[in-house]
């Protein structure tokens, strides 16, 4: 079983990995199953979500009433289904490594799988400095787009994300790695020394409905405690 000080260790391993093949502008993507490649949502093969012109009109209608502020252009629109979690044509990366790592073993459903932490560089994309005048779909750009979207929202701006724009044909077309190999053993007990170090889900999600799961699981694991301590001795002889 892994020990707490196996979590330390991976952290430690992976801070040595970046001391060589971290660089300036990088960026990074944790993913819990190391098998994953760094594609889209929409671009997994179920086409569900928004990647075309008629599903973001038809998102913009929709949540309008929900949208505050609104937002004040196509590029906006899309990052809030990326938030809420409607496959996009977007894809996140982090400026953090620390997050990152957080992100590769942070997937319930990926317990029992390797996750992987991604690097690329900022320069392998077109940096999106004014947002109203690109349109998400076009086809014909010389390579993805990516947008700081810092300050977008409050959980982008805590994941220090930024956000790749995507084509069908842009998705392979950029040089990324897989800098580092997060093994499922290790993956819980990392997770509980990275929240020594301000990296955790309450900060990292900053969804009220994750708090709740989260206090429903702290006070769940304290019931569960004292109801065994409650249980009597048995009858000796």
């Amino acid at each position: 079983m892994a020990s707490m000080a196996d979590g330390w260790k991976l952290i430690r391993d992976y801070m040595d990995r970046l001391a060589f093949e971290g660089k300036k502008n990088a960026i990074y993507r944790g993913q819990a199953n190391y098998e994953w490649e760094p594609i889209p949502s929409w671009f997994r093969g179920r086409w569900l979500g928004i990647g075309n012109q008629h599903r973001l009109d038809e998102w913009k209608w929709r949540a309008a009433r929900f949208a505050s502020p609104t937002p004040t252009d196509d590029i906006e629109w899309l990052v809030l289904a990326q938030h809420f979690g409607l496959p996009t044509t977007l894809l996140d990366w982090t400026t953090s490594p620390l997050i990152a790592l957080f992100f590769a073993c942070d997937d319930k459903a990926m317990v029992d799988q390797d996750g992987c932490v991604w690097i690329t560089s900022i320069n392998q994309f077109e940096k999106a400095h004014h947002t109203l005048t690109i349109s998400p779909f076009a086809a014909n750009r010389s390579k993805p787009f990516i947008i700081n979207a810092v300050g977008k929202n409050v959980r982008s701006t805590a994941q220090d994300s930024m956000l790749t724009l995507h084509t069908e044909n842009d998705i392979n077309s950029y040089n990324r790695r897989r800098l580092f190999t997060v093994p499922a053993s290790l993956k819980a007990v990392t997770l509980n020394q990275l929240e020594k170090v301000g990296i955790a889900g309450d900060r990292l999600l900053y969804d009220i409905g994750h708090l709740v799961e989260t206090l429903k699981t702290e006070q769940l694991g304290r019931s569960l405690t004292l109801t065994l301590t409650d249980v009597p001795e048995p009858p000796t002889a």
